[in-house]
Formats: structure tokens, sequence, C-alpha cells
């Protein structure tokens, strides 16, 4: 891990400003599957950029698939997030769906870990882009090759691509790397101010309810989007199964997971899959029609409401 970054020009655009390689304008891309292998130390950095180097502060991952994907959706790229990889040489303990931890041993640099995934990645075609948090330029050859083999490189960067002759002069390595993707994620510092650590040391924020509201609203959306589309036979089918199970049947778990992921651009967490699936036994336990609107008589359950 290379010393931190140089301080930049002090104020920059949060769109994309013209000119140099950073600067491209957001183009759609639509429904790409992609896997993100992230760097510790540099996210920790991207988080705090005043740290010292080798005193990174501990990232909180717990929201960190949520908050990429809202990043790739801010710059018009359309992401399907399948896994995050984390590499890192200080265990966290932390235990969040959807990510993988990958623990340098003592002498092991963790680009290292980072490369060789990249490398089985291509060989096995296993996602259309590879979302990459990391600065070691040493990266070049195995992105390279991954962009050889079809697969589309991403990579997450401070405000200081949209200088990039400024970023030239002052990090030639961090320039080369940025130059060699293919897209470029900018991000300020407080974009990411959900990766902080509780101040206590413990994140409480598992055990509340989502506090978007604009996110409670689109699960519920979902939800009862599905729900118009069935038939009154499977609607029927439906009840008489959550009747006598206190979970929801596996393959409309995995439907209504799949079309929430499709509209968040990202999984749901913990706490969202549980107000999607609240959120559908109150639907269906009301018989509510989502398509009757409010003359049909049954009062609509508010997603706000579920545990």
């Amino acid at each position: 891990m290379k010393s931190s970054r140089s301080a930049m020009s002090p104020s920059f655009r949060s769109d994309l400003a013209s000119g140099g390689p950073g600067a491209r304008r957001p183009r759609s891309v639509r429904h790409t599957s992609c896997i993100a292998l992230v760097d510790d130390r540099f996210t920790a950095w991207l988080v705090d950029r005043d740290c010292e180097p080798g005193a990174e502060p501990p990232v909180s991952r717990r929201y960190l698939l949520r908050i990429l994907g809202r990043l790739a959706g801010n710059s018009g790229l359309d992401l399907s997030l399948r896994r995050l990889y984390w590499y890192t040489d200080r265990p966290d303990g932390q235990l969040v769906d959807e990510q993988i931890v990958r623990t340098a041993d003592e002498g092991e640099e963790t680009w290292k870990l980072l490369e060789s995934d990249l490398r089985r990645l291509t060989d096995g075609q296993a996602c259309d882009t590879v979302l990459i948090a990391c600065d070691d330029e040493r990266l070049i050859p195995a992105i390279d090759e991954a962009q050889l083999r079809g697969i589309s490189i991403v990579m997450l960067a401070d405000e200081g691509v949209f200088d990039y002759s400024l970023l030239r002069e002052e990090d030639p390595e961090w320039a080369l790397l940025l130059a060699q993707a293919d897209r470029r994620l900018a991000v300020r510092a407080e974009e990411l101010a959900e990766l902080r650590p509780h101040p206590n040391g413990v994140d409480t924020s598992p055990h509340r309810q989502p506090d978007n509201p604009d996110e409670q609203a689109t699960i519920e959306e979902v939800v009862r989007d599905w729900w118009s589309s069935q038939s009154e036979e499977s609607r029927d089918e439906l009840r008489a199964a959550l009747a006598q199970s206190s979970g929801i049947p596996q393959e409309v778990d995995r439907e209504l997971l799949l079309q929430s992921r499709e509209r968040f651009v990202r999984p749901l967490s913990f706490i969202e899959k549980k107000q999607m699936r609240s959120c559908l036994r109150g639907i269906a336990g009301n018989g509510v029609d989502a398509g009757a609107g409010a003359g049909a008589g049954a009062q609509e359950p508010s997603a706000a409401g579920y545990a």
C-alpha cells in the first residue's frame, strides 16, 4: 500500500468534469453482472483522507455494497453487484452477507491476493464487470489481461481524477493505473460516511429500520407490483402456504429478491429482506389487491410499519 494520495485542488464538481481520461461522461450500461474487489486500507483512506499511512481507521462494511451500487447508479452504471471480496491484513471480525474476506498472511501484500482473484475471475469469465478499489499500479498487467478477455474494469477513485493533468504530475503511478480502467468512479469522502465505525465501536444499525423512506417505499412497490402480476389462483396458493409456515416459499423469495436487486442495483440488506418478507405477508394476509386502490375497501399496510 503506497502512501496516502496528495491533496488535489480544493474544490471539485460532483458531476464529471471535462478533459482527461478520468472525465468521460456517464453512459448507461444495462444490468451488467459485477463483482467488487476492494482493498481495506485504500477504502479506509477514501473514508478519511487525513489519516496517516499505516494508521487507517477501521471500516464498517455493512453498507458497502449498497454504497457502491448507489455510486455506480449515479454515474450511469447499472451494475448488478453479486459479491464483494475484501482484502485486508487486519481482520475486523465483521460478518456481512455477500462479502468474502481475504486476509493476508504476515509479510504478504493484499494487492497480490486481489490480483490472484482477478485472474481467476478472468479465467472463469465469472462476470461482465469487475469493480476495483485499490491503488497499486502493479495490478495493471492483470487488469489488461481481463480487458483482453472481454471484462470491463471500473476503478474507484478520489476526486483527484477530475484534474488528471495535475494527478499525472503529483502521482504518476496512480494516474497510470486509473488510465488503464474502462471507467473511473470518483467518490467524495462524505459519500462514504456510512462506512465510518460507530463511535462506541458497536454497529447498531442492523437492528433498526431503514432510515430512508424512499427505500422503504421502493421495497413495498416491488412487492405490490409482483403481487398484482400474480393470478388469483397463485395468490390463493401463496396465502395457503403462508398460513402453514413462518417463512415464505423459496421460489417466491428468490423472485422478489431478484426484482428488488434489479430495482436497487444492489443486494438488499438483512433488515430490508426482512421488511420485504413482512410486506408480502401483510399484503397477502389482508387480501389487498395491489391494483385495486383505496376503493377496494381493504386497508393497505404501510411498509414502514413492518419489523
